[in-house]
């Protein structure tokens, strides 16, 4: 066995489990994945929606897409780089960075150096579990705790989800399966 299978709406049985699905207007093929674990698809989906919540004095959401496609690049995970790749042109972003991102040109003349320091902040966080002192050095002179933590929280959603749809053997575009 090369992956977990994915479960149906019909599969679940679990009331609140079915109840949180229901709440969305939408169904991704990671719902899917997620429903293996009630409990845990109940809590987590309600943790992810906060870190695309927009809140004040927390990291622009564009800066935060940039960051989840880059980790979901070092993840292998064509799931998410590919919806969260819309999102970030979608919050501002470019397909020409889209493509440098997923071709690892993290140093592109695309990327200004704020977005830069966030791809390198990313990397960091995502391949040795915390930036070096210089590049957190330079984050803090730029951003405040609660910006770096917000966006190390989307790092961790994201590597976390990617996991789980490589998993799954989620790719780019399965969700159109679902709606």
């Amino acid at each position: 066995m090369n992956k977990l299978p994915l479960l149906s709406k019909e599969d679940v049985t679990d009331p609140a489990l079915k109840e949180k699905w229901e709440s969305y207007s939408f169904d991704l093929a990671l719902f899917h994945a997620w429903a293996h674990t009630p409990e845990a698809f109940v809590a987590y989906t309600g943790f992810n929606r906060t870190v695309w919540t927009e809140i004040e004095g927390g990291m622009p959401l564009l800066l935060k897409e940039i960051a989840v496609v880059q980790a979901s690049v070092l993840a292998k995970s064509s799931y998410e780089w590919g919806n969260h790749g819309r999102g970030m042109i979608r919050r501002g972003g470019s397909q020409k960075q889209l493509d440098a991102l997923i071709a690892g040109d993290t140093e592109s003349d695309l990327f200004s150096s704020v977005e830069k320091l966030v791809i390198q902040f990313t990397t960091e966080v995502t391949v040795d579990a915390k930036p070096t002192d210089k590049t957190l050095a330079v984050m803090a002179d730029l951003f405040t705790s609660k910006q770096i933590m917000d966006l190390t929280f989307a790092i961790g959603a994201y590597m976390l989800n990617s996991r789980c749809a490589n998993l799954c053997g989620l790719e780019n575009g399965d969700d159109k399966a679902y709606n």
